[in-house]
């Protein structure tokens, strides 16, 4: 967990972050990606990266700063199972952002239900069963990955 923390201070945050502001969310974050993009919806989405983190085994990690986020995007086949979301400063996420986050990230038609977490983690599975999200009881980070990414 301290190696990806301090991968996330690596990447370029936006030094006018409003992702604090309620209304700045809801308008700087309408094109969040969807678990199943490959690199280039991801990019066409998030804008260039701002961080290629390497591969890990399978695994190709890539930091994107947008919408008033950094998003760890992990690609396999590049193809995108998992995505992280967290403040440039990696403060708490407000309620409003994890509910915004995963409103965004469902494909239309499709929503989240809760599911219980467990150690005090929040989670959620997706109507279609294709996709979770965890919001671990730090408040830090949300994931939002295919059910089969392990």
């Amino acid at each position: 967990m301290q190696k990806r923390r301090a991968e996330w201070n690596l990447l370029n945050a936006d030094e006018n972050d409003q992702s604090d502001n309620p209304d700045a969310i809801g308008v700087t974050t309408a094109a969040f990606a969807r678990i199943g993009d490959d690199e280039k919806q991801i990019e066409a989405r998030y804008g260039k990266p701002g961080k290629d983190l390497g591969n890990h085994g399978e695994v190709h990690e890539v930091g994107y700063v947008s919408g008033g986020f950094m998003i760890l995007v992990d690609f396999v086949n590049r193809i995108s199972q998992r995505e992280g979301f967290a403040k440039p400063d990696t403060s708490a996420l407000t309620d409003v952002a994890t509910l915004q986050i995963l409103a965004l990230s469902a494909a239309e038609g499709t929503n989240w239900e809760p599911t219980p977490g467990s150690g005090g983690d929040r989670s959620w599975r997706h109507s279609d069963n294709k996709a979770i999200a965890i919001f671990p009881a730090q408040g830090k980070f949300l994931f939002v990955q295919d059910v089969n990414f392990a």
